[in-house]
């Protein structure tokens, strides 16, 4: 009975509201209260991110401050950053000077510890777009807070990363001291996240590393993977990676694989040139333009820059717009008479009109004229020079503009304006344009344009003898002149036939020097070697024999992708001509780059070239 009753008396207890019902209360509540919360964060969220203006994200977040998490203040910075974007406020000013926005960065900054570092990232980057001062408390937590953490994150992190500090406008310690420490953290990681199969990260890498002049490994880790894809690779991405490449080393001895990327993109462009903006096109050809011109013949390539010319042509682009790529092809020395006849005829609309241009346009459009050595048909050519001599700014006096250059690129094109002449042989003008130090340039230019003027314009425009004199001291030897000479003396059966720097009437100096008598070469005084330079005078030639003069150009005096003489050194020969002398053109670039048993029949096949255009045949003993 007793084992019963206790029995009993236990279950009575293990049932009793007095020892069961207080916890079960306090549950429930506990419950409640938990639910009830999550609720009210859960509409603390959605009213943020629904919020149609600044002013009531604002308003949410004073209204419910004390019960907001680190993911919700995240979160309305990221609402307001998305509402600048689109448009829907402009006056970031107003905001970060608004009281509640700086509870909402104060706020923020308290919770820096529950955010891990993507978080820091993004709020970096709201941050940044808001216009909030770099050297607020809230962005140099966030930059200390991803500082503490750069082990932390990967590549992509770091590139955009990267992107985001160079958006801050004022200089700032914590900013030099990630960008120093992203590129050796990148460098740690990629081989590590390279991945060969990610073409966008692969081209995004490539800038990185192209950007911050990586070690070699790095780029060409990058490179390696890249041509994986040479099938994939579309027009866009071919640009940024030539982009890239345009930074960085690619001579093709040293980086093989770097040049023939290159050449891919360059192939890639030249068949979808159509698919890049227009200003995607000028910077490309802007970008190949500054390595060439930093003597890296590697970049260049005949059949990209010949599609960003027809580029122009085949989209119709504007005026100035066509004459800036025109002026970068010219740069290059790459000629493209399509282009130039496409520019003229674009120069006849009234629109256009070069009476009106200003100085840049004119000068830039007779630079390309000249150095294309292209003018148009007469009657084209006869409205396009009237108007030329309308423009004001040929009576300009600001002696900072290039006038004699002007002067003679447009006398390679066979036109003298009186007003230009007048100006640059004028005594004051001279006085000041060769007071500059290290006027060499000058005083030949002015020396070839005083003897084109004389020799096809009229004989009114005088130099003073001094500067004449000048001019002629100052006149260069050119360097291949005796390794030129020893072959063609091979050529012709001995030195005694070939002189060297002989100086003409008009100061000119003929590298070499030849007397043709009906076409056979004859022997020339023996002392005239012995001096570095030698007046014409000296020779005392026969009357009846043809004075040949070998003048020997660098590349630079070529079109890049023919054998045509820019504008201004064919006017050299035309002068010389005019003057009684057969004058023939060497390109030593090309003569050098030719095996040595082709370089005495390339000399004579050009010397007997001009003897025919002479009637005449050369006859070498």
């Amino acid at each position: 009975m007793a084992q019963i009753l206790k029995n009993v008396w236990r279950n009575v207890l293990s049932g009793s509201s007095f020892t069961k019902t207080p916890f079960k209360v306090a549950n429930f509540t506990t419950s409640l209260s938990e639910v009830g919360w999550v609720k009210n964060t859960d509409t603390i969220m959605t009213s943020i991110k629904s919020a149609p203006t600044p002013e009531n994200i604002l308003a949410t977040v004073q209204q419910h401050l004390p019960i907001m998490t680190h993911k919700h203040l995240l979160q309305a910075l990221r609402s307001l950053f998305e509402l600048q974007k689109s448009g829907k406020f402009e006056q970031t000013d107003e905001l970060i000077k608004d009281p509640t926005f700086s509870v909402l960065c104060q706020n923020f900054k308290k919770h820096a510890r529950a955010l891990d570092v993507n978080e820091a990232i993004e709020a970096v980057k709201v941050l940044s777009f808001l216009s909030v001062p770099v050297d607020s408390l809230i962005v140099q937590t966030m930059l200390q807070l991803i500082r503490t953490n750069i082990n932390l994150i990967n590549i992509r992190q770091i590139m955009f990363l990267d992107f985001l500090l160079n958006q801050f406008d004022s200089k700032n310690h914590l900013v030099d001291v990630l960008k120093l420490a992203l590129p050796l953290t990148f460098q740690i990681h990629l081989p590590l996240e390279l991945d060969h199969d990610d073409l966008p990260l692969l081209r995004d890498m490539l800038i990185y590393s192209c950007n911050h002049d990586l070690p070699d490994r790095c780029i060409n880790n990058v490179v390696t993977g890249l041509l994986l894809h040479d099938q994939r690779i579309d027009a866009q991405t071919a640009k940024s990676i030539v982009w890239s490449l345009c930074q960085v080393n690619c001579t093709e001895k040293v980086f093989p694989t770097r040049v023939q990327l290159l050449h891919i993109c360059y192939d890639i462009l030249t068949q979808q040139i159509d698919q890049l903006h227009y200003n995607d096109v000028l910077r490309t050809a802007a970008k190949i333009k500054g390595r060439v011109l930093e003597k890296h013949p590697e970049y260049y390539q005949e059949q990209l820059l010949d599609a960003i010319a027809d580029y122009v042509i085949r989209n119709n682009i504007e005026f100035e717009p066509a004459l800036l790529i025109a002026r970068v092809l010219s740069r290059v020395a790459h000629t493209h008479l399509g282009l130039m006849e496409y520019l003229c005829n674009l120069a006849l609309n009234e629109e256009n009109n070069l009476s009106t241009a200003r100085t840049n346009i004119l000068f830039s459009f007779i630079n390309c004229l000249s150095n294309n050595n292209y003018t148009p048909d007469l009657e084209q050519w006869d409205v396009l020079r009237q108007n030329i001599s309308e423009n004001p700014i040929l009576s300009a006096t600001n002696a900072a503009l290039p006038w004699t250059k002007v002067c003679l690129e447009l006398a390679s094109l066979g036109h003298y304006d009186d007003k230009l002449l007048e100006k640059v042989f004028s005594e004051r003008f001279l006085t000041e344009y060769l007071a500059r130090e290290k006027n060499i340039l000058d005083l030949l230019q002015l020396l070839t344009l005083h003897e084109a003027v004389n020799a096809f314009y009229s004989d009114e425009y005088k130099l003073p003898e001094d500067v004449i004199q000048k001019a002629k001291d100052a006149y260069p030897i050119h360097a291949a002149t005796d390794n030129v000479r020893n072959c063609l003396a091979r050529g012709l059966g001995g030195k005694e036939y070939v002189g060297k720097n002989v100086v003409l009437p008009n100061g000119f100096i003929a590298d070499l020097f030849l007397a043709l008598k009906n076409g056979t070469p004859i022997m020339i005084p023996q002392f005239t070697q012995e001096k570095e330079k030698i007046p014409i005078e000296n020779l005392n030639l026969p009357m009846e024999v043809l004075p040949t003069c070998l003048l020997l150009f660098n590349q630079g005096c070529y079109s890049m992708n023919s054998n045509r003489l820019r504008g201004t050194f064919r006017l050299v020969l035309d002068m010389l001509e005019k003057q009684g002398y057969a004058a023939v053109s060497i390109n030593v670039s090309e003569w050098m780059k030719t095996p040595s048993h082709e370089r005495i029949p390339y000399l004579m096949r050009e010397i007997d070239y001009k003897c025919g255009e002479m009637g005449m045949k050369l006859s070498a003993t």
